[in-house]
């Protein structure tokens, strides 16, 4: 089924959860989400358990908003992965919802959309808003998280540019035929793989399974990472500016 909203992303209603659908669609997939490298390969630093996993997948919030989710998805962000994929087993859906860009994501709120979204244009996320979409995300334009915290979490995800400040979450790939610049260093993006032709991600600690681009710059040079993204040597703020360049209609090419 298709259908078309452009009041999708920030309809006020919570997203409801069937704690027995999430038990079940947990116990379906425990096994390997506990033994995969992207909930596992650094658990112990950042104190992630599967003990404190189980736990919380055995007394999921009756619904998911800015109000009753914040405990359940609170900590390191293979908590948030883990939901994710947990999610997307529970709430199957066929459903491809089409918007027409710019799309803007309020901040401050959990947005959860079942099924496939694909914007024709630029993504937007303003601070503290959290978007899961159980399904496949695409984006032709920019995908642009707003400094300090925001979440965008999909099965897969795909733009042609992107920047960002805060976690981007994917259970299979994330695709940027473009430059992705994943800037300071407070959260960190988790994906089975990550294709394109230039990442910047060099403030991070990114946990990709695969990673297959032209050029990643991972040097701890500010100019240098200016001059790759198409900005002064000189730039204060290197993810502002990129963001509002890439808002501006222009790209790195």
């Amino acid at each position: 089924m298709v259908r078309s909203s452009r009041a999708l992303l920030w309809q006020p209603a919570a997203f409801p959860l069937s704690a027995q659908q999430v038990k079940d669609a947990y116990a379906r997939v425990r096994a390997s989400l506990i033994d995969d490298s992207l909930f596992i390969q650094d658990a112990a630093r950042y104190g992630v358990t599967v003990d404190e996993l189980d736990q919380r997948m055995q007394q999921p919030p009756a619904r998911l908003d800015s109000g009753t989710s914040w405990d359940w998805l609170d900590g390191p962000e293979h908590y948030r992965w883990a939901v994710l994929r947990v999610l997307v087993e529970a709430y199957p859906s066929a459903d491809r919802h089409e918007l027409a860009g710019p799309v803007l994501v309020p901040g401050n709120a959990v947005h959860v959309v079942a099924g496939d979204v694909q914007v024709d244009g630029d993504l937007v996320l303003e601070e503290g808003a959290v978007l899961f979409v159980l399904g496949g995300l695409s984006v032709s334009g920019a995908l642009v998280c707003r400094p300090c915290y925001s979440v965008v979490a999909a099965r897969e995800i795909e733009c042609a540019d992107g920047a960002t400040g805060g976690e981007v979450l994917a259970l299979g790939g994330i695709r940027c035929p473009g430059t992705f610049f994943f800037g300071h260093n407070d959260y960190s993006a988790r994906a089975a793989s990550y294709d394109g032709d230039v990442l910047v991600d060099f403030e991070r600690y990114n946990a990709f399974g695969r990673v297959a681009v032209r050029e990643r710059v991972t040097d701890w040079d500010f100019p240098a990472a200016a001059r790759v993204l198409g900005l002064p040597d000189d730039e204060d703020d290197l993810l502002d500016a990129y963001a509002e360049k890439l808002l501006s209609g222009q790209s790195t090419a």
